[in-house]
């Protein structure tokens, strides 16, 4: 039997699983958890990329000690954060967090650069703040140029851990794919691009597909763990495309919804969609898995009901998701929302009720003061936005005869509901760990145990179960989305 780990790293935490495959379904032993816990320095905002490897390594050793060695292990992160090497392969400086403030005002200098429509036709990305071309742009800004132009190599998060572990400096066309800085095709880096903004060429790495070797672990690993004979795999190292590729029978015209402290939502496609549409509407392309394109929307969803437990802890109260999903059943809609994507929503500090009262009276919508209400006001904001992208899908030519919502959030089973709902469809959610269940079944393929992305999502139907949702309450949904396309989006109905 085949043993297999899975690293999948987000925003707020990591997680480890490890798993058996008997040849026609997967059996996860375990999964762990470990904390991602961020440095604010008071001058910058870093990810603390050594925590996470040397919780890699623990949970390597600690699953060694239960279940043995592992045949493979890979890595998947969330998408555009990156560090640059030296000479001698060493880090030139901490890895930035993509929330960083020294990126609040890229987008309008990347602008000034190079329109933002020519930049989607040359890429097929449509940037904001946190990607990696405003990022690396920064440096040109602030005339600190000298940083790009003594680094040696650039690599994404997933595609470092993996170097740590075994030395390859190889970047998977996924990952590659959150930059801003491939050909629309996918397939290669953007040289035009490159050039347009100032960034050196020879600094990125050879790209590999998703369910190739990047070699064996190295000495220092081994003696650590305990494992010996395990090779490293590039898997499909973007989650939200890991998550994609592990969705049972998935496939051509159909929705997917990953949602967590992020939405990603969108469909599989045989190539990007570049057009003026497209670009109006704000989709995006990325890399999928067997070089598909997944032509998607993002936006954060849970991650504003961290900040709204943030804000209560701050004051002395602490709050559960349980809970918040208790007093959200409880309480009737206030008929008021917010903009899941509005700037002010997504730095990370400050009163999040402040904020969201502030954005009321911008909106003309009444202020809040009851806990029950900003609760419910924020779940039913990610129904909505979900509603918002799904018929903007649809206008723009991509029907879709299914929906399928996977990822932690699923857990939520009043937000499931509500999106159904909104949607006036009949949804399957479940996978709570979907990203990192796809990252394994992508080594399944690497080891040649599965011949192609068919088969596996086959095994993955056989291996995982899904929950279906039908719509209910729909004339009060319909109620809200009016509400909704008046107060958020006036353009909406177009």
């Amino acid at each position: 039997m085949k043993r297999i780990i899975g690293v999948d790293i987000g925003a707020s935490g990591g997680k480890m699983g490890i798993a058996g495959f008997d040849g026609e379904r997967l059996n996860i032993h375990e999964y762990h958890d470990f904390i991602n816990r961020p440095v604010r320095t008071g001058t910058a905002f870093y990810w603390d990329v050594f925590s996470l490897y040397n919780a890699i390594l623990d949970g390597m050793a600690e699953f060694r000690g239960k279940y043995g060695e592992a045949d493979t292990i890979a890595v998947d992160t969330w998408g555009a954060s990156y560090a640059l090497l030296d000479g001698q392969g060493r880090m030139m400086e901490p890895m930035y967090h993509y929330r960083d403030l020294r990126t609040v005002n890229s987008m309008e200098e990347i602008e000034k650069r190079l329109p933002l429509r020519t930049l989607f036709r040359l890429t097929g990305c449509q940037c904001n703040r946190t990607y990696t071309l405003p990022q690396m742009y920064t440096y040109v800004t602030e005339g600190n140029k000298y940083i790009l132009d003594n680094a040696k190599t650039m690599l994404f998060l997933p595609d470092l851990l993996c170097y740590f572990m075994g030395g390859a400096k190889t970047c998977e066309l996924s990952i590659a794919g959150t930059s801003g800085l491939m050909n629309k095709n996918l397939k290669d880096w953007s040289k035009a691009a490159m050039r347009a903004f100032g960034i050196p060429q020879d600094i990125f790495p050879q790209l590999v597909d998703s369910a190739t070797y990047k070699g064996k672990i190295a000495q220092h690993v081994m003696d650590y763990t305990g494992m010996e004979n395990t090779r490293i795999i590039a898997t499909v190292e973007h989650d939200s495309a890991a998550a994609v590729a592990a969705i049972p029978n998935f496939g051509k015209n159909r929705l997917y919804i990953s949602i967590g402290t992020n939405v990603s939502m969108g469909v599989e496609k045989d190539k990007s969609v570049i057009s003026d549409t497209a670009f109006r509407r704000g989709f995006k392309n990325t890399g999928g898995i067997g070089r598909s394109a997944i032509v998607y929307r993002d936006f954060s969803a849970c991650w504003h009901l961290n900040e709204f437990m943030r804000t209560k802890r701050e004051k002395g109260v602490v709050y559960s998701n349980s809970d918040l999903i208790e007093i959200a059943e409880k309480t009737p809609s206030p008929k008021v929302f917010i903009d899941l994507e509005y700037p002010d929503f997504i730095n990370g500090i400050g009163d999040f009720c402040i904020k969201m009262n502030n954005y009321f009276k911008l909106t003309g919508q009444r202020t809040l003061s009851e806990d029950g209400e900003f609760i419910r006001c924020i779940f039913e904001s990610i129904a909505l936005k979900t509603h918002h992208y799904a018929r903007n899908f649809i206008k723009m030519g991509e029907e879709f005869s299914s929906v399928h919502v996977v990822n932690g959030a699923t857990r939520n089973r009043l937000l499931m509901q509500m999106i159904s709902s909104v949607l006036g469809r009949e949804i399957s959610a479940g996978m709570t760990y979907a990203t990192i269940n796809g990252n394994i079944l992508t080594q399944l393929i690497a080891e040649q145990e599965v011949s192609s992305v068919e088969q596996m999502r086959q095994i993955s139907a056989k291996s995982f179960d899904m929950e279906h949702y039908e719509p209910q309450d729909r004339e009060l949904w319909k109620e809200l989305v009016g509400i909704y396309e008046s107060a958020i989006c006036k353009d909406y109905a177009e």
